[in-house]
């Protein structure tokens, strides 16, 4: 298991339904570096495992490198 920083939990973010990046390699490698996984279901683009302290920051992660505003993603916590 890798190691977390401490008082940080894994968020999942998924992403506007139909969303391409505009550069996938670049969004791809983010994730990659960040340890996310990117899943697809249908049209909606779903990125786990985002470390951080909270929902707000998982937001801005993920939509910073997706290239949308933050208030487009929706976050989930606490997940087992």
């Amino acid at each position: 298991m890798a190691k977390h920083p401490e008082g940080s939990d894994p968020f999942d973010v998924t992403l506007p339904e139909g969303f391409e990046p505009e550069d996938p390699p670049a969004f791809e490698a983010a994730a990659k570096k960040g340890g996310w996984k990117i899943e697809h279901d249908g049209p909606v683009v779903i990125v786990r495992d985002v470390w951080t302290d909270n929902e707000d920051h998982a937001a801005w992660l993920v939509a910073t490198k997706a290239g949308l505003s933050p208030e487009r993603v929706t976050v989930w916590a606490g997940r087992k």
